[in-house]
């Protein structure tokens, strides 16, 4: 009987141990990974919660953490948004409204400015558990780096 228990034990622990290891839990902290992000970007606009609502549908209520950003000249597609999504569903949400911005910004910029639609091309979605990253920049694979290694 002490053999059985003792082995159950040991399974349950490794079976605790693999979880644990095999955990991809991590946290960003947004305002200084997005301080980052300015030395590649242009001048941005940081977009309050009423805008994100109402240019992209992206409601605050469901982000833990959102900060989008899109720039002050009308004529560049540079964008991010990082956002912390209070959960699966509500981050499946915003993926989705991502997706649905970069397809509009290719229409928009398709027949009027070339070399801004091959920047939307190349535009970058991120859904890493519950963290949604959007980025349209010339510097895409750069700050997509720069989000990778601000992950703790």
């Amino acid at each position: 009987m002490k053999r059985v228990f003792s082995l159950i034990l040991v399974v349950m622990m490794v079976a605790v141990m693999m979880t644990a290891c095999g955990s991809s839990a991590f946290t960003v902290d947004f305002d200084t990974l997005y301080d980052t992000y300015e030395s590649y970007l242009p001048e941005m606009v940081v977009l309050d919660d009423k805008a994100m609502m109402n240019l992209y549908g992206v409601d605050a209520e469901k982000c833990e953490q959102a900060i989008i950003a899109n720039s002050s000249d009308g004529l560049l597609s540079d964008e991010v948004w990082l956002i912390e999504a209070v959960d699966e569903a509500a981050a499946a949400e915003i993926v989705e409204l991502a997706q649905n911005r970069v397809e509009r910004e290719k229409e928009e910029t398709k027949s009027y400015a070339p070399d801004q639609y091959a920047i939307v091309e190349k535009a970058k979605i991120i859904n890493d558990n519950n963290f949604v990253v959007l980025i349209i920049s010339p510097d895409v694979d750069t700050l997509v780096e720069v989000y990778e290694n601000a992950k703790v």
